[in-house]
């Protein structure tokens, strides 16, 4: 686990193991997300990095493994000693791609011959590669040099809450009674992707953005600088903070307007019934599509969603229409396979190939 959004597959994932044990490795950085995991009784919790315990501990649980549930790109998987018992399934951290990863990503190229192997032999690992949509079975395939095989047309776990309108409406209750202030605002998020090895900043001139009457902007930085997002309150008064104990998936469902600029948050805000406007603000377009890469179709499949300073960042929150026909469309090509109930059907996938 080197992300916290997806603790309810992994809940579900040890009921349907129990009574066996379920072990979670997690990353320092995501401690906080295995809280809400602890009362789990056949959870077994070790922390993931890479000093003496990944030898001394990690690889050798992982091969004593039938299924190994990743949500990321692991290094150290292009090393292990297979056997043809164990499977390696990726249940990915994002529900669809705008930047690039794998073989695309720019900085791919700058490295090794070396380097490139090994990460070949980290995606030929995987024998599952859990998607929402034919969008993303393509982009794993073409960022991770593989012939489609491994591709799982399951739906993605992470999306079911968005699809359960009781938990929907449980957490839009909690949300106004802990802000009550806020209940018959018009509610904006801004949520910016993180840049990596780099602190945030806001797009020059920003402090001269203007709200409409009634509107209210609120700041949700990626969680490794979330302790930011109160100094800025401070500092520019539009800006709203919000409790970092309500997550961005729990602040989608009180928007109704969603800007950010390169996150796969919007594929997530697009099957919310309260979404109605989105926009990508991507002041910093060709710098980022130089260092991190962007899809070689950004241009035409986000046009009418770009935004590239802060007076059209103006002009676009003033305007009243809303963007219906972009939500639904990037909800059709990027939520196809995404019902409700993609949790199920992946857990009893991977464990009828397990033999678990």
């Amino acid at each position: 686990m080197s992300f916290g959004n997806n603790q309810d597959f992994v809940r579900q994932l040890a009921k349907q193991v129990n009574p066996r044990t379920l072990h979670v490795y997690y990353q320092k950085e995501v401690s906080q997300s295995i809280v809400p995991l602890k009362n789990v009784a056949n959870i077994r919790f070790s922390v993931l990095d890479n000093g003496p315990q990944l030898f001394l501990k990690v690889i050798p649980g992982l091969m004593r493994s039938k299924l190994i549930v990743i949500d990321n790109y692991f290094p150290f998987l292009g090393s292990l000693s297979k056997t043809k018992n164990i499977r390696i399934s990726q249940i990915w951290h994002a529900n669809g791609a705008i930047k690039e990863f794998g073989f695309n990503d720019p900085m791919t190229s700058q490295r090794t011959a070396s380097d490139q192997i090994r990460f070949q032999r980290v995606y030929n690992a995987m024998d599952d590669i859990v998607v929402g949509s034919e969008k993303m079975a393509d982009t794993f395939q073409l960022n991770y040099r593989l012939n489609g095989e491994q591709i799982r047309r399951l739906g993605y776990p992470r999306s079911d809450k968005f699809l359960n309108e009781k938990w929907i409406h449980k957490v839009q209750a909690t949300f106004f009674e802990n802000y009550p202030e806020l209940k018959n605002k018009h509610l904006i998020l801004y949520a910016p992707t993180y840049r990596k090895d780099s602190q945030f900043a806001f797009a020059p001139d920003f402090k001269n953005l203007q709200l409409p009457k009634n509107t209210i902007l609120i700041l949700r930085l990626h969680p490794h600088l979330q302790a930011m997002e109160k100094s800025w309150e401070e500092r520019m008064p539009f800006i709203t903070s919000i409790d970092a104990k309500i997550t961005t998936d729990e602040l989608l469902t009180v928007v109704e307007t969603l800007i950010t600029d390169y996150s796969s948050i919007l594929f997530d805000y697009t099957l919310l019934k309260n979404a109605r406007k989105i926009g990508l603000f991507t002041f910093d377009q060709l710098e980022f599509s130089k260092t991190v890469g962007l899809r070689s179709d950004f241009s035409t499949e986000f046009q009418s969603i770009v935004i590239k300073d802060v007076n059209q960042l103006t002009d676009f929150l003033a305007k009243s229409d809303n963007n219906q026909a972009m939500i639904e469309k990037l909800n059709y090509d990027w939520n196809q396979f995404n019902d409700g109930a993609a949790t199920k059907r992946t857990i009893n996938f991977l464990l009828k190939r397990s033999d678990l």
